[in-house]
C-alpha cells in the first residue's frame, strides 16, 4: 500500500457495514452477551434514531468492574474476582459505563485520515455516519485497516494447515 492509495481510498471501501450496536438503556450483562455471541470487543451506542451517542468496549466494562474511571490509575494492582460478573453486571446499564463522546467520520473520509485519527487519539474503532442524517452506516476498526493493507500487499488468508495462516500471491 502506498501513501497515495491511503489518501485516495475512502473508508467506505474498507469498513464493515454490518454493525452491532448497543443502547444506553441496555444492561451491561446483555452487552457482554453481545460481545461474546458476535465475537466483537466494542460497539457504538445509538439513540432511537440510529445516531451514535457514545461508544462502549470491553475496556469500559473492566474499568467499571475495577472501580476505575479512564483518567484514574489504581494505587496498586487489583484483580477482577471470579464473583464479579452476575451481580455487578445485572445492575449496570450501558449508559453508565459508555464513553459519551466519540469521533465519527463520513464514508468519504480517506483511509489515511482515519488511521491518523486512530493512531493519534488512541482509538481502535471509528463509527462511520451518513453526513446528512448522522445515522450510523458502518464501523472501521484497526483490524479492518490492517486487513486492507495486507490484501493490498498481495497477502491472502491461508487454510491454516502446516502452521500457515497467510500466503502471498506471486
Amino acid at each position: 500500500m502506498s501513501q497515495q492509495q491511503a489518501d485516495q481510498i475512502p473508508i467506505s471501501a474498507v469498513m464493515h457495514t454490518h454493525t452491532h450496536c448497543a443502547t444506553a438503556q441496555q444492561s451491561v450483562g446483555e452487552l457482554v452477551a453481545l460481545f461474546v455471541d458476535k465475537g466483537i470487543s466494542a460497539a457504538p451506542v445509538v439513540d432511537d434514531h440510529g445516531k451514535p451517542i457514545g461508544f462502549v468496549s470491553k475496556t469500559d466494562i473492566v474499568r467499571e468492574l475495577k472501580g476505575q474511571r479512564p483518567a484514574e490509575r489504581p494505587a496498586r494492582d487489583t484483580q477482577v474476582q471470579p464473583w464479579w460478573d452476575a451481580d455487578r453486571l445485572a445492575h449496570l446499564q450501558v449508559g453508565e459505563i459508555m464513553t459519551p463522546t466519540l469521533y465519527t467520520f463520513s464514508p468519504a473520509t480517506s483511509v489515511a485520515d482515519a488511521t491518523a485519527a486512530m493512531a493519534f487519539e488512541g482509538i481502535h474503532h471509528l463509527p462511520v455516519v451518513e453526513e446528512e442524517s448522522g445515522k450510523l452506516v458502518g464501523m472501521l476498526s484497526a483490524l479492518d485497516v490492517l486487513d486492507w493493507i495486507a490484501r493490498n500487499a498481495g497477502y491472502t488468508p491461508a487454510d491454516g494447515m502446516h502452521g500457515r495462516v497467510f500466503e502471498r500471491s506471486p
